[in-house]
């Protein structure tokens, strides 16, 4: 109940139109409704109120202000207002008073995020409610078999998904998730010096600098939806590879030799696959490298359009904005060169751990099992 209160004050507070607005107005104050400390619209004091609009092309109307936009004290004196008919996600009218559109981008993208978290976390409190009530037992700690047929035929405990050494790929993962999140809000607090003025037609930014400043302009909703399936989706490939390293280190070559043509013990069959991924494993490396290379070579191209467009007076949020890209395009890079790793390295290590089967816990030297 806490979480959803929460959820509901910051609905309240972020709610707003976009930065262009379809008509502006001054609105007089004719009555007001109060709700709280404690409502639908979360926690505090808020208001409803109805008031007369004068709009700029000439019509007066009675409307109806969500909560928090109006209060008793603007009655007597003709308030600022807007109206932002909606459009692409925006697909609901907006009215309120007109201020800046500072938060015109993230307001929205604060709110889904913060009920996405109560979401997780209203399930996780029930799961964990669930498993008091249901204490582990021996059979918890057996090999649980994944759904598919081959992971049936390896399966793993979480004792060997703990004990499984976390490979540079599964590092790659990691970060790429932890970058795509980085890189959804990065986007979004960029646009917040962007839109830092009153919403009006043809809506002009403060700060054109910015735009002119980044390599691409992404949108911000955009951003923030894609960052966070890809985050997801990466996030999810690294427990796959986390238990492949672990069906790796528990049944060694075994694991390895399945579905690799050929005659031959799966050592044999393992032996001449590591033979041949041996020999392009310098080519990989050179790619990877070349990869992180490019990278920090974008990065740059775009630290040098960043410098040549912040104003000489421009505030720490301007100056931030404009190096997002730079930023974003260095800790990428930096992120690829520091887990370089080909496949062959990946394979000799896990072979090499102590825990894998006997044939392959007596290592790989040079690469290749002993057959």
């Amino acid at each position: 109940m806490l979480g959803l209160l929460v959820w509901a004050t910051l609905a309240r507070i972020t709610d707003g139109g976009g930065p262009e607005a379809d008509l502006l107005g001054t609105a007089e104050v004719a009555d007001c409704t109060e709700h709280g400390p404690v409502s639908t619209y979360g926690f505090g004091t808020t208001y409803t109120c109805s008031a007369e609009v004068r709009w700029s092309d000439g019509t007066v109307e009675k409307r109806e202000f969500p909560a928090g936009q109006l209060s008793p004290a603007d009655a007597g004196t003709p308030v600022p207002v807007y109206l932002d008919l909606g459009e692409g996600y925006r697909s609901t009218t907006e009215l309120g008073r007109n201020g800046s559109a500072r938060f015109a981008d993230t307001g929205i993208l604060v709110t889904i995020a913060f009920g996405l978290l109560v979401v997780v976390l209203g399930v996780g409190a029930l799961y964990q409610t669930y498993r008091l009530f249901r204490p582990e037992t021996d059979a918890d700690e057996r090999p649980r078999p994944a759904r598919g047929r081959k992971a049936e035929q390896w399966p793993v405990t979480s004792a060997d998904l703990a004990a499984a050494p976390a490979s540079r790929l599964v590092l790659r993962l990691r970060l790429l998730s932890l970058w795509c999140v980085v890189a959804a809000v990065a986007v979004a607090l960029s646009s917040v010096p962007r839109l830092d003025a009153e919403r009006a037609p043809g809506f002009v930014s403060p700060w054109p600098q910015i735009q002119r400043a980044l390599l691409v302009d992404v949108p911000t909703f955009g951003a923030v939806l894609f960052g966070g399936i890809l985050a997801v989706l990466l996030f999810g490939l690294t427990r796959v590879a986390q238990a492949d390293a672990a069906r790796v280190r528990r049944y060694g070559a075994a694991y390895l030799a399945r579905g690799l043509p050929g005659k031959g013990s799966a050592e044999k069959k393992v032996n001449r696959r590591l033979a041949a991924i041996a020999a392009v494993h310098r080519r990989n490396r050179v790619v990877a490298a070349a990869v992180g290379l490019a990278l920090l070579a974008l990065a740059a191209w775009a630290g040098a359009r960043a410098a040549a467009e912040i104003p000489a007076d421009a505030p720490l949020a301007v100056v931030l904005a404009c190096l997002r890209d730079t930023v974003l395009l260095a800790l990428l890079a930096a992120l690829w060169l520091g887990t370089v790793e080909t496949r062959h390295q990946r394979l000799r290590a896990l072979l090499a751990e102590p825990s894998a089967t006997t044939s392959a816990s007596k290592g790989t030297e040079g690469g290749v099992l002993p057959s």
